[in-house]
């Protein structure tokens, strides 16, 4: 009870907030300040004064913070850093573009709440130009970020001279149209922004090639500029995988001597060989020599085994180290990496793959270093937060839901992001930031990227530098909505706001009902619902605070825009039936720690997933045949059972075999088990909920569901539905 109670509190607490946040701004949240300020204390009266005097070194202040104080006479900053002094001037900026030169009196006291926040830029799959890097440096600085990390190189192309190898830019840098670009040609048709840009595209010993890559000089431009606002350009060398830009130059370097494409991923660099730790060495000279960052990435993910397993000289070196598994290979190679590195005096970044170090063991008992920092990318692979930060590892945070913007994802998603919690509170403190990633597959040109970066960056921007306590949704879109004219004034692509519907369920059992709660990226929507199932329409009931559902309903809402429905629209079964609430009992296996939704409440909380997206928080994943048993907590008639589950064969997803419901009123003697056959073929491909339903007789306290895995892969499943 207390469970679904917390729930519900925590939703209404969310929903009058919002309310309040609507109606009554306080003056400092009208302001156009993006990310929101730490602390605003607005005075009375305006300034027309332009003189700004600055005082440096503020200890009082936390790290990059800043007082900025509009007085009637002077505007003053006081600093902790040179950064912080920037971002003082990015606010007053903005505050001029707001007010002119009249500014209401205030004094402000922000500082970031997080020390790395970023994007990300793939730079090896399309090729981007050294403007185009400018520009965003640019759009990092007026928002307060900090990182720009790229990553240079990738089986698709090698986009940093290297002096002492430079066939890697002159032949490993052009690449005739491959998979990726055909895609984007085809689309080109329907879409201009896919077209692939004709300054990267050549004609050499009678083909055409497409690519391009950084001299040394531009790549030291770009870090002169970005270090003037404060944004510090990491590195990224992909290594042992990610590699064909190289084999593809030097066979050799691989396990088998051959540059090809494994099962899943290229063929990697081989651990085996000392001449890969000098080829490699001697780029990361370079490579320093070039980037002065803190940091250096070596990527260290999705690194195919099987040439490695089919290597004596693989083999060899793992009977020298005693190594037994193939994994600690891979940890073999980074930690040498890591060793030259540090040598030079900087900080290595991995991805989270490198934590899977087999059976490898420093003189720690540690498989990478402590100081190595773990880019957290898996996001299905829930436990690494945790884990990485547990060993003494800084993280980074950047899962791929919904950090991975190449894909549209909601900027409601990005704003609302709540991942940091993975880490337990007394590792917090290793919790370095996160950032964006863009990659470059499908990104073909400056201006689809953009519409993909653009107001995601923003709602990042808010969520890494602005406390819990003083971020405000409501605020926000109000404000994003302002600043697209901005972006606008400058020629920035955004994308347009989305029109989904975001849905919060939550159960009320005092009252007995399900309470829905929606939101959207717009400021002020109008959304429309019917409780038929039927479309909304202009003369529909208008969405106020919450629905409440108290008996089966098909709710159907929708942004409305010129008196039409916006696709997409929220549709959704919601029933308040005799299971929800009831204690459930795992007999079996239990949740993948990614997919765990409300852990044992989850099949009886009264939510009904989102039928086209498995990642939704409701929906819950299990690896292995499960079964449960409800209890109804008194013997009570029932007439209907009801169970969904989603196959989704492309991420791994599939069908039970069948599902078996028991019926008992004591929970030791259970009647004869009705067995529901699945229907859905194990390779229809495309994403289909079926419900596993039956009639049910007699009366019962305990139901025992069993769903039986024939597939492998990952049973998903949502409400245990009893009527």
């Amino acid at each position: 009870m207390s469970f679904f109670y917390t729930i519900f509190v925590s939703m209404k607490r969310i929903l009058i907030s919002a309310v309040i946040a609507l109606t009554a701004y306080p003056l400092w949240a009208q302001l156009n300040i993006i990310p929101q300020p730490v602390s605003v204390k607005m005075g009375k009266g305006v300034t027309k004064g332009e003189h700004v005097s600055v005082v440096m070194n503020q200890s009082s202040l936390p790290a990059d913070g800043y007082v900025l104080e509009i007085k009637k006479k002077a505007i003053s900053i006081e600093a902790q850093s040179d950064a912080g002094k920037q971002y003082a001037l990015e606010t007053l900026c903005q505050l001029r573009e707001q007010y002119g030169n009249e500014l209401p009196l205030m004094t402000i006291r922000d500082y970031p709440q997080y020390q790395y926040r970023g994007l990300m830029l793939d730079c090896s799959r399309h090729f981007y130009s050294l403007e185009y890097l400018k520009r965003q440096v640019d759009m990092l600085a007026r928002y307060k970020m900090n990182r720009l990390h790229l990553h240079l190189t990738d089986d698709q192309g090698w986009r940093l001279e290297i002096r002492r190898y430079p066939e890697l830019t002159q032949q490993g840098a052009w690449r005739e149209f491959n998979s990726q670009d055909s895609i984007c040609l085809k689309k080109y048709n329907d879409d201009p922004d896919f077209q692939l840009d004709p300054r990267f595209i050549i004609q050499h010993d009678g083909k055409k090639l497409y690519g391009g890559y950084y001299t040394q000089e531009q790549m030291r431009d770009l870090v002169r500029y970005a270090a003037e606002r404060h944004v510090e350009i990491i590195p990224e060398i992909d290594m042992p995988g990610h590699t064909q830009a190289i084999s593809a130059l030097h066979p050799e370097f691989t396990a088998t001597g051959e540059s090809r494409w494994g099962t899943v991923f290229s063929y990697p660099l081989s651990p085996a060989k000392e001449e890969v730790y000098t080829f490699m060495q001697n780029i990361l000279e370079e490579v320093m020599d070039i980037f002065p960052s803190h940091y250096i990435h070596i990527g260290a993910d999705e690194v195919e085994k099987d040439t490695w397993k089919k290597s004596a000289e693989c083999k060899a070196l793992m009977e020298r180290e005693g190594f037994q598994t193939y994994e600690a290979l891979q940890s073999y190679f980074v930690n040498r990496i890591h060793q030259y590195i540090t040598s030079r005096g900087r900080e290595m970044i991995c991805w989270d793959d490198a934590l899977e170090g087999g059976d490898y063991k420093n003189a720690d008992g540690t498989v990478l270093p402590k100081d190595v920092d773990i880019m957290y990318w898996r996001y299905w692979v829930g436990g690494v937060p945790k884990t990485a930060t547990e060993k003494g590892h800084h993280i980074i945070f950047t899962p791929g839901l919904p950090m991975y913007i190449a894909h549209p994802r909601p900027v409601y998603d990005v704003y609302h992001f709540d991942g940091f919690k993975k880490v337990t509170p007394e590792n917090r403190d290793l919790v370095r930031g996160g950032q964006v990633c863009l990659w470059g597959e499908e990104m073909s040109s400056y201006r689809l990227a953009e519409t993909r970066i653009y107001p995601r960056l923003l709602a990042l921007a808010e969520r890494l530098w602005t406390p819990d306590g003083e971020r405000s949704w409501a605020s926000f879109k109000t404000r994003m909505e302002k600043e697209k004219t901005y972006l606008a004034s400058h020629d920035i692509r955004f994308a347009p706001t989305n029109t989904t519907l975001v849905a919060m369920q939550n159960t009320d059992l005092d009252a007995k009902r399900i309470n829905v709660v929606l939101d959207s990226e717009y400021a002020n929507p109008d959304i429309r619902y019917t409780l038929d199932g039927t479309t909304p329409t202009a003369s529909s009931a208008r969405y106020a605070e919450s629905i409440a559902v108290t008996e089966p309903v098909d709710v159907v809402a929708a942004i409305m825009k010129d008196g039409k429905p916006q696709e997409p629209m929220f549709r959704r079964h919601l029933d308040y039936h005799r299971g929800v609430g009831a204690k459930v009992e795992y007999t079996t296996a239990r949740w993948h720690e990614s997919y765990k939704a409300a852990e044992v409440a989850t099949f009886t909380d009264g939510r009904r997933g989102n039928p086209k997206e498995y990642g939704d928080g409701i929906w819950q994943g299990l690896t292995s045949s499960f079964e449960v048993i409800v209890d109804l907590g008194s013997v009570q008639p029932l007439h209907s059972f009801s169970m969904a589950f989603m196959q989704d064969i492309a991420p791994g997803l599939y069908m039970p075999g069948e599902v078996r419901v028991e019926l008992s009123t004591d929970g030791v003697n259970y009647a004869e088990p009705i067995v529901i056959a699945n229907d859905v073929p194990a390779d229809k491909r495309g994403t289909i909920v079926k419900d596993f339903q039956t009639t049910l007789t007699g009366t019962a306290r305990y139901v025992k569901v069993n769903a039986v895995q024939v597939s492998g892969g990952f049973l998903f499943a949502d409400e245990i539905v009893l009527h």
